[in-house]
């Protein structure tokens, strides 16, 4: 990964430089993590994700909330350095609409913005997956649909144009997406045949045995016998005890 992805430097020398720079990496470790979290997006967030955010449009997303990161809660000189160059785009008005959403996807934004390392951004689109998760996409389409975002997000890529690798990276997660999905569907499929087979084989292996059994009670054991055998002895045996019963009442009268 490109070093530069984690400049987080700024010159008051070259404020306009610099502090585009600095905007951009933040931009770039945001659509990494979010790149990173596609794969674990559920299956419905990801229907609606990719119906809303595009890599272009994501990319517009991320210069939005970075510059607001930067401009409304780093602050000092490099956040006066970002909310000058973004002043020009109107984006001031958008700030109050990323305030309000943005506790629900602090932990990405925070994460992102300080990663040094791949697994810190990775770390970051975990985050980014569970406030979907939890919260849907309405706090992402809060700012994507807003006037001043849709007006202003084609002047912003002529800025900030989306990096090539963001298209890519993007294709190559949905892929990976796809093709985990696949897989799991054929181990699930290959899982339920073979209990399947295990049931048939189980169930054979009952017929071929005779073993439709019936438990009876045999004083204090237990009789294991085939389920005619078992009826007409339970019959016999009754009608033996009866007949012993009314026999032995016969004799008391008798005497």
């Amino acid at each position: 990964m490109d070093p530069l992805v984690f400049y987080r430097g700024f010159s008051a020398d070259s404020p306009v430089t610099t502090g585009a720079r600095h905007l951009s990496a933040a931009a770039t470790r945001l659509c990494f993590a979010v790149v990173y979290a596609i794969t674990d997006l559920p299956e419905a967030i990801w229907v609606e994700f990719k119906r809303l955010l595009s890599p272009q449009t994501l990319w517009g997303l991320c210069i939005v909330a970075a510059g607001w990161l930067i401009a409304t809660v780093i602050g000092g000189p490099i956040g006066a350095a970002i909310n000058g160059l973004l002043l020009a785009y109107g984006l001031y008005e958008l700030w109050p609409v990323v305030k309000e959403v943005a506790g629900d996807l602090w932990l990405w934004l925070k994460t992102a913005y300080y990663a040094e390392n791949e697994a810190e951004l990775k770390t970051a689109g975990h985050y980014f997956a569970e406030a979907l998760a939890k919260g849907g996409l309405t706090t992402l389409e809060a700012i994507v649909t807003h006037r001043v975002f849709r007006a202003t997000a084609s002047k912003l890529r002529e800025r900030w144009p989306t990096p090539d690798w963001l298209e890519s990276r993007y294709a190559e997660a949905e892929r990976r997406r796809r093709t985990s999905g696949e897989s799991e569907q054929q181990r699930r499929s290959a899982t339920e045949q073979e209990q399947q087979r295990r049931r048939l084989a189980e169930l054979n292996e009952k017929l071929a045995s005779g073993a439709s059994r019936v438990i009876v009670p045999a004083g204090k054991g237990v009789g294991e016998f085939p389920t005619g055998l078992a009826v007409a002895g339970g019959l016999a045996l009754a009608l033996g005890v009866g007949a012993t019963a009314l026999w032995a009442s016969s004799q008391k009268e008798k005497k």
